[in-house]
């Protein structure tokens, strides 16, 4: 497994081909799969590590009085973590409704 600048391995990672949308192709990669740049050889560009998506989903539950998110709605909270480093808010996702 790659390590990265912190001395910390880098865990299962999340790449996509932009533009991101739910239906973007995406590939999960971890160990010497992951490129040593942002974008893999075919196109897929880092999205984000695997833990914080998950993290991410969790966070949008939670804020939404324990909602389970739709696949879809699950997607666009990892999209805006990956693209803004932080949780999707309320408003966003009323916005789409």
């Amino acid at each position: 497994m790659k390590s990265l600048g912190d001395g910390h391995s880098a865990g299962p990672t999340i790449y996509a081909k932009r533009p991101w949308t739910p239906s973007t192709d995406a590939v999960v990669l971890e160990g010497d799969d992951v490129p040593d740049g942002v974008t893999t050889e075919s196109g897929h560009h880092y999205l984000l590590e695997v833990d914080l998506a998950i993290e991410a989903v969790e966070v949008w539950s939670e804020w939404r009085a324990g909602t389970i998110p739709t696949p879809e709605e699950a997607t666009f909270a990892v999209i805006h973590y990956g693209e803004h480093d932080a949780y999707q808010p309320l408003q966003d996702h009323e916005a789409r409704l």
